[in-house]
C-alpha cells in the first residue's frame, strides 16, 4: 500500500507498530531485491547449554555460594557466555545472596533470595 500510495510511510509505522524508518527501509529493500530482500538473513551466534552443564552449574553454586558466574563458567570450561551462567543462577534464585543481620563480611551466608 506503500508503493501504490495509498498509506504513507507515516501511517504505515503507526498500523504495523514500527517507525518510519523501518518503513523507509523496507520499501528501499523491496524496491531493490523484491520480495527475497524482505528475508531476514541473520543467524543467532548463542550456544544451548545443556541439562547436564546446567546442573553442574547449580552445584557449583550450592557447593560454594561466593564464586562468581565467571568462575563456575572458567572451571566447567562451558562455551557460553558469563551472562548465560548468570541467567540459570537467577531462574534458580542463586543470583543473589542475602547476609544474615549481625554478620561480618558475609560469615553465616546461607539464606538465598532470588530478587
Amino acid at each position: 500500500m506503500v508503493l501504490d500510495g495509498r498509506l504513507s510511510r507515516r501511517e504505515a509505522a503507526q498500523l504495523l507498530e514500527s517507525n518510519e524508518r523501518t518503513i523507509y527501509n523496507y520499501v528501499k529493500k523491496y524496491l531493490s531485491e523484491g520480495p527475497v530482500g524482505l528475508i531476514d538473513h541473520r543467524r543467532g551466534h548463542f550456544r544451548k547449554i545443556q541439562p547436564e552443564q546446567e546442573l553442574k552449574v547449580l552445584v557449583y553454586k550450592l557447593d560454594n555460594p561466593r564464586r562468581s558466574a565467571r568462575w563456575i563458567r572458567d572451571r566447567l570450561k562451558l562455551p557460553v557466555s558469563v551472562e548465560a551462567v548468570r541467567q540459570i543462577l537467577f531462574r534458580h534464585g542463586l543470583s543473589r545472596c542475602v547476609v544474615e543481620p549481625g554478620s561480618r563480611f558475609g560469615a553465616g551466608l546461607n539464606k538465598w533470595d532470588p530478587f
